[in-house]
């Protein structure tokens, strides 16, 4: 079947190179390793599944791994449409992540002699805990491919499911040491198991794209070395799991992408008052948004990314009173619950999307680090908090993403937050962020101006990783040095052996402790959240303003539930709810949950107060949580 078949459109230029070229190194069933190097927007998603399709041949399966949750969610319909006109024979198309409601996890394209390929409910089989990932063909976190890499139960079971299947990683750039080190420990078993593997990113430096296919190799061929090569951006390069021979292919994108960077100041301080609950330097980058629209332009659709979620609230509270009041403002980020978030995400792509319905004249888009891999979105203007330069491309690539012109030309605003004497914070996020990698990123826009995408980009990326290796004495590097072996270190109790060095099954599942201690993420520290209203009565209700009551027993049916959670991080006010967290008793002893904590509001409309944070959930806003206010 042609690529216009499948996916309704005529392949690019790095989609034919694909077409044209990987027959001729890559064989049908045979274990390799391919790597796309392709600029955002290009069409990662098409090129990665065509080529699974052609290297696994028309008996293994297809699994697509992704960054984040939304991610997978935004992906999954895609693959569906893609897969009910590629394949020919019935498959289970299932979506697993740890959130995935059983409405949502899964459905069947049976084949159907007269209609072909028509949807039918996932077999009760599939439902089950860690089994998603048997069928056909998976979208699923990169969390689901991890926990193969991990000393716990049932990974035999995972392993055997996910090897009958093309594993595709996407945005493997986006991944910290130690989620790479448990990649790497994969990519070797899925070599020594002959299984091909794809690889997709915009942002790849090529020292991690060489390691990358140095594990693989070193199950699928072990004792062959890596012979040398430069991998090309844009390109693909494929290397055989039998000979380790590489074939690299460098392509002329079809379009070049003007990136005109302006770095902006942002000051003030943080941290809110307890005169003003919104910090200054939100209102300072609410300001710097209105100050775009102060030129009259008829049609502008501005995204404004930051780098928490209370920054992301706390600007789209204060953009309205700056703003005229015909431009609408429309936030997301992922601390909603599963059914808002849903919504949310619809609206905005049904506004910014590929193919939007309706695209406001004038509106400001507020939104955080979902942006970069989940929503395809495009916008006419770019104000991004400052971030690693890798980071900044990603959300760059959401302006002007749609443009049909050769050359096109997207303007840039960098928000550089300031200290009080004026001087550029680069540690601002440092929760986030290396702070090293940010000053670097930001040393690097402050030289290079205009950025010409792809012709800059990989230039970019290798100075910015050249500066951030061994030799310098600046303290911040040394600082991000020590947390990267510190990350790489934590990985190596949990992860199973190289196949190579299997010495007995045991030592798959030996873990000394519990499987949560196995995380697929470093410090992975997250808990469910429930909101909750009280009526008048004292019941509590699901929702605030009708009347849904909280179940005394878990029922069969989860899905009320399960689309009301919400995922956060631990904090300290999550301690002190009181008796009013726990769940009722009659859930005690059910884990198809797992742990969770209710959010009790008062009443609707009123927030919850504990150890001097004031938490409570909003459709629009999300989950709020403000920490106390400095004293004065």
């Amino acid at each position: 079947m042609r690529f216009v078949d499948w996916f309704r459109f005529e392949p690019n230029s790095l989609q034919k190179s694909l077409l044209t070229s990987l027959r001729g190194c890559a064989a049908p069933g045979a274990a390799g390793l391919l790597v796309l190097m392709w600029p955002t927007g290009s069409g990662k998603t098409e090129g990665g599944l065509w080529s699974a399709r052609w290297m696994g041949g028309p008996r293994m399966g297809v699994h697509l791994a992704l960054p984040s949750v939304a991610t997978t969610d935004s992906v999954y319909w895609r693959v569906w449409r893609w897969a009910r006109r590629a394949l020919a024979v019935s498959s289970p198309v299932t979506l697993a992540h740890s959130r995935a409601g059983r409405g949502a996890q899964g459905a069947v394209l049976s084949h159907d002699d007269g209609e072909g390929l028509v949807l039918e409910a996932a077999p009760e089989f599939l439902q089950g805990r860690g089994r998603l990932v048997v069928a056909g063909v998976t979208v699923s976190t990169i969390d689901q491919v991890l926990l193969a890499g991990l000393r716990i139960r049932h990974n035999v079971l995972r392993i055997g499911g996910l090897t009958r299947k093309v594993l595709v990683v996407d945005e493997c750039h986006a991944y910290d040491p130690y989620m790479q080190c448990l990649l790497r420990t994969v990519l070797a078993w899925w070599g020594a198991l002959g299984v091909p593997v794809v690889l997709m990113s915009a942002t790849l430096p090529r020292s991690v794209a060489r390691s990358l296919a140095a594990a693989y190799l070193s199950g699928s061929a072990p004792g062959v070395p890596l012979p040398e090569f430069s991998p090309a951006y844009p390109g693909w390069f494929h290397v055989d799991g039998a000979t380790g021979h590489p074939t690299v292919q460098a392509v002329d994108a079809e379009r070049t992408r003007i990136l005109s960077v302006r770095l902006t100041g942002l000051p003030g301080s943080h941290r809110a008052t307890r005169r003003d609950v919104l910090p200054a330097c939100d209102r300072a980058r609410a300001r710097v948004v209105a100050k775009l629209f102060e030129h009259g332009w008829q049609r502008l659709c501005v995204l404004v990314v930051c780098n928490t979620v209370a920054s992301a609230q706390n600007t789209a509270l204060a953009l309205p009173a700056v703003l005229p009041t015909d431009i609408e403002v429309l936030l997301v980020h992922a601390h909603y619950r599963e059914m808002d978030r849903t919504g949310v995400t619809t609206n905005v792509e049904a506004a910014f999307g590929k193919d939007r319905a309706h695209r406001p004249r004038r509106a400001v888009l507020v939104t955080t680090q979902v942006c970069e891999q989940s929503l395809d979105l495009d916008l006419d203007h770019v104000v991004t908090d400052l971030a690693p330069l890798a980071t900044i491309i990603q959300r760059v690539g959401r302006g002007r993403r749609h443009a049909e012109h050769s050359r096109v030309r997207v303007p840039v605003t960098v928000l550089v937050p300031q200290t009080a004497e004026g001087l550029p914070d680069d540690g601002r996020w440092e929760a986030i962020y290396s702070t090293a990698a940010v000053r670097i990123s930001r040393e690097l826009l402050e030289s290079h101006g205009v950025i010409t995408e792809p012709d800059d980009v990989q230039a970019l990326l290798e100075a910015l990783e050249a500066r951030l290796g061994g030799g310098s004495a600046d303290e911040d590097v040394l600082s991000h040095l020590e947390g990267e072996q510190a990350m790489a270190e934590a990985a190596r109790p949990v992860v199973i052996p190289h196949p190579r060095e299997l010495v007995d099954l045991f030592d798959l599942t030996d873990l000394s402790g519990s499987d949560e201690e196995a995380a697929t993420r470093y410090r992975l520290d997250s808990v469910q959240i429930l909101p909750l209203w009280r009526r008048p009565d004292g019941n509590l209700s699901l929702e605030p303003d009708t009347d849904l009551p909280l179940p005394v027993l878990l029922p069969h049916d989860l899905e009320p539930i399960r689309e009301r959670l919400l995922s956060t991080r631990h904090a300290t006010w999550q301690k002190h709810l009181g008796a009013d967290a726990q769940p009722p008793a009659g859930w005690a002893g059910d884990k198809r949950l797992g742990p969770l904590v209710l959010l009790v509001h008062p009443a609707p409309g009123k927030a919850v107060h504990a150890a001097g944070w004031t938490v409570f959930y909003d459709r629009y806003l999300g989950l709020v949580t403000r920490p106390p206010p400095p004293k004065e």
